[in-house]
């Protein structure tokens, strides 16, 4: 394909992707969830990849002069340290732990007699099942994090043996 070519397709897909892209986002910063456009924020970001790929093709000698001048290497600079900061900060769900997680620490930490009361048992039965999985109990272990480590044994599993057991 000759670079007229690509460049008749390159532009329009460009400004076109960039449209969606900076209207979808917008709408994502501002927690506004209209229809798909999370789905189409994501998904057809490609569109975007592909047109600016294609539009440095198609104009590379202009593009190459840019990594001659000061001002746009620090543009350029700018962005490439935000690119790898923003993939180096943990954000918010790897802060608090994806979702399942913050569930199961919810159960692990809750008190052994609320525990029982969540999965359908009395203190006692869940203690019975506790102990059954071959896990020794003192008064002291308030919860199945506590009875987990006294034990030493994955608090996850503990809690999947405790979820599991009939």
């Amino acid at each position: 394909m000759d670079t007229a070519t690509l460049r008749r397709w390159a532009t329009p897909l460009t400004i076109g992707a960039f449209m969606l892209m900076s209207i979808t986002g917008i709408l994502m910063f501002f927690h506004i969830n209209v229809g798909i456009s999370k789905v189409a924020h994501e998904w057809l970001s490609w569109a975007m990849v592909i047109g600016v790929g294609l539009h440095l093709v198609t104009n590379w000698k202009m593009f190459a002069r840019y990594f001659s001048q000061k001002a746009a290497l620090g543009v350029i600079g700018f962005f490439a340290i935000l690119t790898v900061a923003s993939m180096l900060i943990p954000g918010e769900e790897e802060r608090r732990g994806p979702p399942g997680a913050q569930a199961s620490n919810v159960l692990m930490n809750a008190p052994l007699d609320k525990l029982a009361g969540i999965t359908g048992n009395t203190l006692e039965d869940l203690q019975a099942k506790l102990q059954a999985q071959g896990l020794k109990l003192d008064a002291t272990m308030v919860s199945l994090d506590a009875v987990a480590k006294q034990n030493q044994r994955n608090p996850v599993e503990v809690l999947n043996g405790v979820i599991a057991a009939k």
